[in-house]
């Protein structure tokens, strides 16, 4: 078994700083039915700079990072190494459900009600850490072939959309808008194509209007306004969730269509209800996705289905890569690696 030191380095969150402070932090002991994981990689989510500026709030002392693969290193009672050998690379799945409410038992494990519950990277131990804690039944076997880096990007950045399209059955009749097209929105690019919709797909920056080009988006905008009401999309998924992009999808959906609000850019967001009611406009609420769709996406990512963008780095320089991306220099998803390097 693996050496596991007493301390490791984490960021740690404390409340009304606007960075993380990297601190050597005591190292997890698993309780029963837990696992001990050593970073591999650590995807880097545009909520946690929402969490930094104080618009959604988390427990100070708290480590952030929710999309996260690692490999095991240390078992709790009654967990069987041969069932999680070391050296396997294995994915946390971010919603951290108990397995055994009524959500769960039905297949909603992502909508977990259970007490006390809190998420990975939100309250529960997150990936901007050397070794962070895992419930065994919460790890999802990564396949052969697909890295650590694309792997935690599954995990979310991926999963988040796969979960709202399958919810809302897109398919090959579908036509739908893609606003903001960032890490998440160009995956959502992607998983819209393979499910055979016509796409199309909006942002103000010509890189990110480029790779939904490359990824197969039928039509892509350079500009839209309130003024260019077209109605005629199906479904319009808004990546972004500000009220400005909200508006942009109200004013576009058709009439009985749906609005997926898929972003935290804003807490609060307000409608027309007129036009929601004259028009019969659905909003489709949709958070995260279960671990079945954790592990239909990994499938389907090892299938080359599609293909998750990454950008990769260092595990020392996160405070610099929130800063970059908050900057809005980060065309993709940007993942952690590195971890011993620092």
């Amino acid at each position: 078994m693996s050496k596991v030191p007493e301390t490791h380095k984490g960021y740690v969150f404390t409340s009304g700083s606007s960075r993380l402070t990297l601190k050597d932090v005591p190292t997890y002991k698993p309780g029963p039915g837990e696992v001990l994981l050593k970073l591999e990689a650590s995807g880097v989510c545009h909520s946690d700079l929402h969490i930094l500026q104080g618009s959604f709030p988390i427990p100070s002392n708290s480590v952030l990072g929710h999309e996260i693969t690692g490999t095991v290193v240390a078992y709790g009672l009654g967990v069987d190494p041969k069932t999680y050998p070391e050296g396997q690379l294995y994915a946390a799945h971010g919603p951290n459900p108990c397995g055994s409410c009524r959500e769960c038992r039905s297949g909603k494990d992502n909508l977990c009600h259970a007490e006390n519950r809190t998420n990975y990277g939100l309250g529960y131990p997150g990936g901007y850490q050397q070794y962070t804690l895992a419930k065994v039944h919460n790890l999802i076997k990564v396949p052969d072939g697909v890295g650590a880096a694309i792997a935690a990007v599954t995990t979310d950045a991926v999963l988040t959309p796969y979960h709202a399209f399958k919810k809302a059955d897109i398919n090959g009749l579908s036509k739908i808008l893609i606003i903001g097209l960032g890490g998440l929105g160009i995956n959502a690019v992607q998983i819209a194509k393979a499910m055979g919709a016509h796409v199309t797909a909006y942002d103000l920056k010509e890189s990110s209007r480029q790779l939904a080009r490359q990824f197969g988006a039928d039509v892509v905008l350079e500009s839209l306004t309130l003024d260019d009401a077209s109605k005629e999309y199906d479904f319009v998924a808004d990546i972004v969730s500000i009220q400005s992009t909200f508006d942009l999808a109200l004013k576009q959906v058709k009439s009985n269509g749906l609005v997926i609000p898929l972003g935290l850019g804003s807490p609060k967001l307000t409608f027309d209800q007129n036009d929601l009611l004259v028009r019969e406009i659905r909003i489709l609420g949709s958070f995260w996705g279960t671990s079945l769709d954790q592990a239909e996406v990994f499938d389907l990512v090892k299938s080359g289905a599609f293909k998750p963008q990454v950008e990769t780095g260092k595990f020392k320089d996160l405070n610099e890569i929130l800063e970059k991306l908050e900057k809005g220099q980060i065309k993709s998803r940007l993942v952690l690696t590195d971890f011993d390097d620092i």
